[in-house]
């Protein structure tokens, strides 16, 4: 009785065990890139923060609806190998924490990736021509899209197409980081509201950085998509506010992807209407040509004033896994 109670047991374990998975995913982007800027060169460059990563991730079937694991990231720069993961003193991850979740939505704790305004950027917050996160010292109509560390998140289940989330950090800052997001995505329509509070919950990549800048700010972002089938339209306003509630940027785009086939087109216009009118524009066309599912080649022509006078180039791969 005693050996058919223990087989009997062990099955039990192995059926829970079953239910545990862990998915390894991540990306890497890279490309040759010339920024424009006056005096610069051609070189070998990483391409976007969160478009060079590692993904880490557990899912536990914890019954009755609910779900629970570890969510990491690990991100590195695709030109030097380097890690490149924000954080507080020698990051190794730019993301790791627990998560619950369930019918009423998603909780998580620990080291937490911001959300972002990226789906509004046909070239999705990687560098060089992109508008979420384009080359250095370009227009940027990027909010948050950080981490934060010592955080806690809640997101919402989606209903009817609506979504939010609220993520701060809990820590012993005098101006806790904070993001918010209200999203509705549904058919060929979608939209964002982001706003961001406060300096960004991060300290440098090695040990001894200088310590967070704990000041007041604010950050919003307003984006809408919609897919006409033949091209995919995409508008969004960013504004960001220094501690004295002074608009330092507010930055309009409006940006195209067209699929053709293998080959994907885009285009986009930005302008920040707080910059000096030789400083305030952003102009930029490219071309994905998918090799598979997974691999895609591109090249991009960018330009803004403020960069210098020629204008900017980059050759590009990336790879999903």
């Amino acid at each position: 009785m005693n050996n058919v109670t223990a087989l009997a047991t062990l099955a039990a374990a192995g059926t829970a065990f079953a239910q545990s998975t862990a998915t390894i995913s991540g990306s890497i982007s890279v490309g040759v890139m010339d920024t424009g800027a006056a005096g610069a060169t051609a070189a070998v460059s990483t391409l976007g923060g969160g478009a060079n990563a590692i993904n880490i991730v557990t899912v536990e079937d914890l019954g009755g609806g609910l779900r629970g694991g570890f969510d990491s990231q690990m991100r590195f720069n695709a030109a030097t190998g380097d890690r490149n993961s924000s954080g507080t003193g020698a990051a190794l991850l730019h993301g790791a924490n627990v998560y619950l979740s369930g019918g009423f939505g998603t909780v998580r704790m620990g080291k937490i990736i911001e959300a972002n305004n990226c789906a509004f950027d046909p070239w999705a917050c990687t560098g060089g021509a992109g508008f979420a996160a384009g080359a250095p010292g370009t227009i940027s109509t990027l909010i948050a899209a950080q981490t934060i560390a010592n955080s806690v998140s809640y997101a919402t289940p989606t209903v009817n197409g609506f979504s939010g989330s609220y993520h701060t950090s809990v820590s012993a800052r005098t101006n806790e980081r904070s993001v918010m997001s209200l999203n509705y995505g549904k058919g060929p329509l979608s939209a964002q509201y982001l706003q961001s509070k406060n300096s960004v919950n991060i300290a440098g990549d090695v040990a001894g950085a200088a310590s967070i800048t704990d000041v007041a700010g604010q950050g919003t972002s307003v984006g809408a998509s919609y897919n006409f089938g033949v091209a995919r339209l995409s508008a969004v306003n960013a504004k960001t506010e220094n501690a004295a509630g002074a608009t330092t940027a507010d930055i309009t785009a409006v940006t195209a992807s067209m699929p053709m086939g293998a080959y994907t087109l885009l285009a986009g216009y930005a302008k920040d209407k707080k910059r000096a009118a030789t400083a305030d524009t952003k102009l930029a066309i490219g071309a994905n040509y998918a090799l598979s599912k997974r691999t895609t080649l591109g090249a991009d022509l960018f330009k803004q004033e403020q960069v210098g006078g020629s204008t900017g180039f980059v050759v590009r791969a990336r790879h999903n896994f």
